[in-house]
């Protein structure tokens, strides 16, 4: 076998130097993606336990809510009347909020994943204060009336008044109380 000249061992350490930097950096990238990787996870870990105790802390809050809106919130009885006594329910708020009602259109029941419900579409003239009290007056957590759209505008045909066009939608309890 042949012996090396000084040169050729210079570039052989050479070579496995420059080799054996290339391999330390890239295990040095990897096993520093693998770290932030860790840290991330351990971030999102530390915000799901935080989250998780402070549901925890209000689950008294939470159950107490659930036992309200069990005892609460009504059940649909009469799903083609519901349409007719959500119109009747808003008619009642817009008399006494002095507001008038347009156009009403009756929705359909619709099935939800924690509710039934069922909708109207009104179109209503009023003054500043008349949509105000009538915006009080649906928006009470009793009722379990939902707006669902708004577009509320002045009157083209008289300034001092309101023009808005609502959907509202009453929310049903699914299932029979026990």
């Amino acid at each position: 076998m042949n012996r090396l000249t000084a040169r050729e061992r210079v570039l052989i350490c050479l070579v496995l130097g420059v080799l054996f930097v290339v391999g330390n950096l890239s295990l040095w990238k990897a096993l520093a993606g693998r770290h932030a990787q860790t840290q991330a996870g351990l971030v999102a870990r530390r915000s799901e336990v935080r989250a998780m105790k402070q549901l925890l802390g209000e689950s008294d809050q939470w159950a107490a809510r659930e036992a309200w809106m069990e005892a609460s919130q009504p059940r649909l009885s009469n799903p083609e009347q519901a349409g007719v006594l959500l119109l009747e329910e808003l008619k009642e708020a817009a008399r006494a909020s002095d507001m008038l009602l347009e156009n009403p259109e009756l929705g359909v029941v619709e099935a939800r994943p924690y509710c039934r419900s069922v909708s109207v579409q009104i179109g209503t003239k009023s003054s500043w204060e008349g949509l105000v009290k009538f915006l009080h007056a649906v928006q009470q957590p009793g009722r379990f009336l939902v707006f669902e759209s708004a577009t509320i505008q002045s009157d083209p045909a008289d300034a001092k008044r309101m023009a808005c066009r609502f959907k509202i939608a009453k929310w049903y309890a699914l299932g029979a109380r026990p």
